[in-house]
């Protein structure tokens, strides 16, 4: 393990940060040693909960730090962004030191961020861009990861791709995924016009064919991008490892909405009961994961402690509503 590495151990770490109920908020949901004979519950419960490294974005800090700061707020899950995985690796870091220290801070890796042009018509593009995302693939099996957003990056906003022909390039992705045991999701962008809709994103999935084809959603894009939460009875949410949690203000019409309009769960006026309870219903057992971009939280609060109001208000979110079941799922 390299210096870096052992200057950021878990015990070292969470010694000097105190990691303790007045850390984590008062809820017994936040803190395991405070809690009654619900702990059980509690702690399945944390592993519905993960976070996105882009809320921590606008702040530049180093890898290391970030998944710090996301395991001391009390967050077991934890989607990266592969321009930091990049950035450790040119580094001199190696993915057995990562994931060691993953393991030492109990944290999961359970998605990532990237934007290869895998969809694009330019065939020599989109063979550059399943190389990379090949990288990505074996990079996240290294790492305990199956998965990662295929984002419509390239294709989003333009009106020359056809669906049919998505559909066999997500195919082609998928097939790739074969050899590492990951499999990235299609994910929807609200703003454009190529995968901006549920319905078409859907139509991919299913015209792709292929067992592991799922999608990646997520609540502001679904509302950008003028879908009805309603359609969400229409997905398989059993086959959702991940779906991106967020809320967005309602002062702001739909169509002018960007990406760090979003905001903090319940801080909105997305319909996140319904949203919630029509995934659980329908068999969703993944992790909700809060990914913002707000510059004014980054502005407003220090790291530490916008990772503790990340943590309460994803608890808040999720849980709020709910009974656990024991096996860690909801009451209807």
């Amino acid at each position: 393990m390299n210096e870096k590495m052992k200057s950021c151990s878990r015990r070292d770490f969470f010694r000097t940060a105190a990691f303790s109920t007045v850390a984590l908020g008062t809820s017994s949901l936040l803190a395991d040693e405070n809690l009654t004979a619900a702990a059980p519950l509690a702690r399945e419960a944390r592993k519905r909960l993960a976070l996105n490294l882009a809320v921590l974005l606008p702040l530049k800090i180093p890898f290391l730090e970030q998944l710090q700061l996301v395991a001391q707020a009390g967050f077991r899950n934890v989607e990266i962004w592969f321009r930091f995985l990049d950035e450790y690796l040119q580094e001199g870091g190696t993915l057995a030191e990562l994931k060691a220290f993953l393991n030492d801070l109990d944290l999961r890796v359970v998605g990532a961020i990237g934007f290869a042009p895998w969809g694009v018509n330019d065939p020599d593009v989109r063979r550059r861009a399943l190389d990379t995302m090949k990288v990505d693939m074996e990079r996240m099996a290294a790492l305990g990861a199956e998965t990662f957003a295929a984002a419509p990056s390239g294709i989003h906003n333009r009106t020359d791709v056809e669906l049919p022909a998505l559909a066999e390039r997500y195919r082609s992705v998928l097939e790739a995924g074969e050899q590492f045991g990951v499999f990235p999701q299609l994910e929807i962008w609200g703003v454009g016009t190529t995968l901006s809709k549920l319905s078409d994103a859907l139509w991919v999935v299913s015209e792709a064919a292929h067992p592991r084809a799922t999608l990646l959603l997520d609540v502001y894009h679904l509302f950008r991008g003028g879908n009805d939460f309603v359609s969400l009875m229409q997905t398989n949410p059993r086959l959702m490892s991940n779906f991106h949690w967020n809320d967005y203000p309602g002062d702001i019409p739909r169509e002018a909405l960007k990406d760090g309009d979003r905001v903090f769960p319940g801080d909105g006026v997305a319909p996140l009961g319904e949203i919630r309870r029509t995934l659980e219903q329908n068999g969703f057992r993944g992790t909700y994961s809060l990914e913002i971009f707000n510059q004014g939280y980054c502005q407003k609060y220090e790291p530490g402690e916008l990772m503790r109001i990340s943590f309460e208000k994803m608890a808040k979110s999720i849980f709020s509503e709910y009974n656990p079941e024991p096996a860690g799922g909801f009451a209807p």
